[in-house]
Formats: C-alpha cells, structure tokens, sequence
C-alpha cells in the first residue's frame, strides 16, 4: 500500500497524480458508502477527482489529506444521488407507455416540438438558457445561478419571464382563430 500523502511532510502540495495513486481505492470505497452504484461508481470518483485538482491548490495539509478527500468524496456522492433520485422522479412522472401512435398524433407532436423550437428561438439567450435549463432540463434555479455565475434574483426574473412569455404564446396559438370580419 502506498503511504499517505502529506503535504505538510514535504512542505508542499502533492501532485494530482501522488493523490490519485495513493486514495483512489479510498474514495471509490467512500462513493460506494454513501450509495453510489457499483455502476457509476468510477465516474462518480473521477468527478471527486475533478474536484480535487481544483481544490488541490487550497489544501493546506491542517487536516489529514484523507479526511479532506472523504469530505470532498461525501460531497460529490449527495450530488450524485441527489441528481439521480431527480431523474428517477421525472421517469416516474411519465405517463405510462402510450398505444401505438396515430398519424395526427404524430402531426400533433411534430407541430408541438416545432412550436416551443421557435418560440425559444425567439427569446433572448439568457432568458432562452435559463428557461431551458430550469423548465426543460429540470434543473433547480439556484443550481442554474450557480452554473451561470448569476444572481440568483436575475435567473428568477429571466424564468419568470420567459414562463409568462411561454404562456401568452399558447395563448395565442390555441386562441379560437376568427374569420375576417367576423363580429364577436
């Protein structure tokens, strides 16, 4: 086994490299622990891995690197099953698997999906990215301010907006049209 890496042994920071050989069997036990699958548990650890090579300027041996990385290692597990436990509520929200489709159904969604491409065409690319990010990638908006290095109040403003936007335009679409000249 390889000995722990200790920065203040050696009066400098380890190399990314010294880290991963010395705890990558570490931190993919840790993942594990807190209940990432076996399956993704080598890309949860390179994500923790990620983050140590960002971090890895900052650490400043105080705390026994391995506690450090379990902390780091613990962090990237609740983000890992927070996202997977969102993507299995939208799998659950659903519908059940439809009949076999009929062509206007077909038609149907076609023209849907053409109509929210030009609508978002038509937004202003911040409002378009926030708006896709929170409403059609089901992101949370802290998360997207976050993402975006915005304040949490403009990402709100830009999803409200474009949300009011959205509805007007399917207002206007499902609006009964009327003939020309027609008095109501």
């Amino acid at each position: 086994m390889n000995p722990p890496v200790s920065p203040r042994s050696a009066n400098t920071t380890p190399t990314l490299a010294d880290v991963y050989r010395a705890h990558a069997g570490f931190v993919w036990r840790v993942v594990r622990r807190f209940g990432v699958p076996e399956e993704a548990a080598e890309d949860v650890m390179h994500e923790v891995f990620l983050v140590v090579r960002r971090r890895l300027p900052e650490y400043d041996g105080r705390a026994a690197l391995r506690s450090w990385l379990f902390g780091i290692a613990r962090g990237v597990a609740a983000n890992s099953r927070r996202a997977r436990l969102r993507a299995e509520r939208r799998i659950e929200r659903l519908p059940a698997r439809e009949p076999a489709r009929t062509p206007e159904d077909v038609v149907r969604r076609r023209e849907a999906a053409e109509f929210v491409r030009a609508f978002l065409e038509r937004l202003d690319p911040e409002m378009r990215l926030v708006f896709e990010l929170v409403d059609i990638e089901g992101m949370r908006a802290t998360e997207v301010a976050a993402l975006l290095e915005s304040p949490r109040a403009r990402v709100y403003s830009r999803l409200r907006l474009a949300r009011a936007r959205f509805t007007e335009a399917l207002a206007r679409r499902d609006a009964p049209r009327q003939p020309p000249g027609a008095v109501l």
